[in-house]
């Protein structure tokens, strides 16, 4: 069965998430994952994001730079994203991360 999006954020502001990303972060690649992804979404759920950007930046410095450039498009709900360069992806896939693994595998491409 293929991923869904839950309706409690729909596509479209997903993928304005994921394009300012894109444009200002220099992501190449964002994945929704965790309830949002799959459609068991709650009033409660989070924002989870695997954002694939080379920064420079240190790692504890990624995810805070994530925040501040869609604090306003997160439509109140909480974002919890993960930064990871290309070269740190590749290599945490290598070492067989299930978790990374999963989210590679079965979440959603914005």
């Amino acid at each position: 069965m293929a991923p869904s999006i839950s309706t409690t954020v729909d596509r479209e502001r997903l993928k304005t998430i994921a394009d300012r990303l894109r444009h200002t972060y220099g992501a190449v690649r964002v994945i929704l994952f965790g309830s949002m992804a799959h459609g068991t979404a709650t009033e409660h759920s989070d924002i989870d994001l695997l954002v694939i950007a080379d920064t420079g930046e240190r790692f504890y410095e990624r995810s805070a730079s994530v925040l501040r450039i869609v604090r306003e498009l997160s439509y109140g709900l909480p974002l919890a994203p993960i930064v990871l360069s290309p070269q740190e992806l590749q290599a945490r896939l290598d070492r067989g991360d299930q978790f990374i693994a999963e989210v590679v595998g079965t979440g959603v491409d914005l």
